[in-house]
């Protein structure tokens, strides 16, 4: 991960009292550095939960490929990053997702603004409110440039996303009978 964008996420969950839960994290932002290049190409890492290290691979083939690797990854894992002791590896096959389509957003029309500024609360301070209008409208416009554009609404979380699937990539990572995306890498489920 680049040292700024690292720089940046430690502020942050400083601010937010998420160090603990960022540092659990460390193996999404150190997995190229664990097991080289060519094995990072095979799999991303979507999140530690527990002990189990969760990744993202491409097809069944690569998940038990790398399933036969596992003991040798974790020990890699575990030079790196020995406090952490991370106990398993649980593959999660995702397929590459098709060229997103070409979504041009236009700007937001007046129905867009009207919309906006009924859900915003008239009580927050005037600058603040202002800003949040802005984004409220231009999110309105970009969901509705996105449905344009052939996307789908999630039935899960309501997010209108791009992809030909059902659900939206956050949705489709949660485990089966959770409502929702799994947790992010700093314990949000957003």
């Amino acid at each position: 991960m680049d040292k700024e964008l690292q720089q940046w996420l430690w502020a942050l969950a400083r601010r937010w009292g998420l160090e603990r839960e960022l540092a659990r994290q460390a193996p999404l932002f150190l997995w190229q550095e664990a097991v080289g290049p060519e094995l990072a190409k095979l799999a991303r890492p979507l999140y530690v939960e527990g002990r189990t290290l969760h990744l993202a691979v491409a097809s069944h083939s690569v998940a038990t490929e790398l399933r036969l690797l596992e003991g040798k990854l974790l020990a890699r894992l575990g030079e790196v990053l020995p406090e952490l002791r991370i106990g398993g590896l649980k593959f999660h096959v995702l397929p590459a997702p098709p060229p997103a389509r070409k979504v041009e957003v236009q700007e937001p029309c007046a129905e867009d603004w009207q919309a906006a500024e009924g859900e915003i609360s008239k009580e927050l301070p005037s600058e603040l409110r202002r800003r949040l209008v802005r984004v409220a409208a231009w999110a309105r416009a970009r969901e509705r440039a996105v449905l344009a554009a052939g996307g789908r609404r999630c039935p899960r979380c309501g997010v209108a996303h791009p992809g030909p699937e059902e659900l939206c990539r956050l949705c489709a990572l949660a485990p089966k009978g959770q409502d929702g995306p799994p947790p992010g890498p700093m314990g949000s489920t957003a």
